[in-house]
C-alpha cells in the first residue's frame, strides 16, 4: 500500500512539472517581428536584368509585392511576388499570371548580413539587396 502512495505522489508531481514547464514556454513564445522584410529589395533574376520588389509581410507572415523587371518602356516586365517568412528564412515565388504559359521562379533565402541570399529550384543563386 504504501509503494502504491509513493508511485501516485511521484506521478502528481512529475505531472505538476511538466505541466508547470509547457505552460511557461507557451507564455513566452512572442510573435516574430518580420518587418525587416517589408520595403524594395533588388537583385538579379535567373534570365538577367534587374529584378526590384517591393515586398509586405503581413502578421500570419505572409509576404505580398510587387515587382519590375526593366526592359525598356512598354516591354517592362511586372510580375507578382508572393511567398513567406520564418526568422531569417523568407520563400519567395514570382509569376506572371497573363503569361501563357505560366512562368515562375521559386526562390528559397536566407537573410544574412542584411541581405537575402538565394537560390532557386534549379540551383541559380542570387542576392537580393534592401535599397528602401
Amino acid at each position: 500500500m504504501k509503494s502504491l502512495r509513493f508511485i501516485l505522489l511521484v506521478l502528481t508531481f512529475t505531472s505538476l512539472a511538466i505541466t508547470s514547464v509547457v505552460l511557461t514556454h507557451a507564455a513566452s513564445e512572442e510573435p516574430t517581428d518580420n518587418n525587416w522584410l517589408n520595403g524594395t529589395w533588388e537583385g538579379r533574376p535567373p534570365l538577367g536584368g534587374e529584378l526590384t520588389m517591393t515586398l509586405s509581410v503581413d502578421k500570419e507572415d505572409h509576404i505580398q509585392g510587387t515587382a519590375v523587371i526593366p526592359g525598356g518602356g512598354a516591354r517592362d516586365a511586372h510580375p507578382q511576388v508572393t511567398g513567406t517568412v520564418k526568422g531569417g528564412r523568407v520563400t519567395l515565388e514570382t509569376s506572371f499570371p497573363s503569361a501563357r504559359p505560366q512562368s515562375r521562379v521559386h526562390y528559397n533565402c536566407t537573410r544574412a548580413d542584411g541581405a537575402l541570399q538565394c537560390r532557386t529550384k534549379s540551383g541559380y543563386r542570387t542576392t537580393f539587396k534592401k535599397v528602401e
